[in-house]
């Protein structure tokens, strides 16, 4: 079973990524996690220089400190980083074209800016997912 997770580092995303390490543990799934960096050209333009850059750095650090998870259970898993005004969309174009089983997400995500930029990133990828959609609180 190839299985998408989507992460912000948040508690419920966070959650998602432990229900994930626990089905690579039991079944097998093979585990992709996923983050999308917020970019939006109009906002960005008026911060300060290398915000894109810090944005990024940022979301790295949250995909780095899940994939610890499953690499102190010597467990193999992908990482991918992405860039999108929409992380909804970013996450159901890699279901769809990764040809994934299942996407496992938080119920909730961050707050503040990135949540103004998401919207209801759980309830978008539910309505619309190409596969299984399993939401963790």
């Amino acid at each position: 079973m190839k299985v998408l997770v989507p992460t912000d580092g948040s508690e419920h995303a966070m959650k998602a990524v432990q229900r994930a390490l626990e089905m690579a543990e039991k079944n097998g799934a093979q585990v992709t996690l996923m983050s999308v960096a917020p970019y939006a050209p109009e906002i960005l333009d008026e911060m300060t220089p290398r915000t894109q850059e810090k944005l990024e750095a940022e979301t790295a650090g949250i995909l780095r400190k899940a994939r610890e998870l499953f690499e102190k259970k010597g467990l193999k898993v992908d990482a991918v980083l992405e860039t999108g005004q929409v992380p909804a969309n970013n996450i159901l174009r890699r279901a769809e074209e990764g040809k994934f089983d299942r996407i496992v997400m938080g119920s909730t995500g961050r707050t503040g800016l990135a949540k103004i930029l998401m919207g209801s990133t759980a309830a978008k990828v539910v309505a619309h997912a190409p596969c299984e959609v399993t939401i963790v609180r």
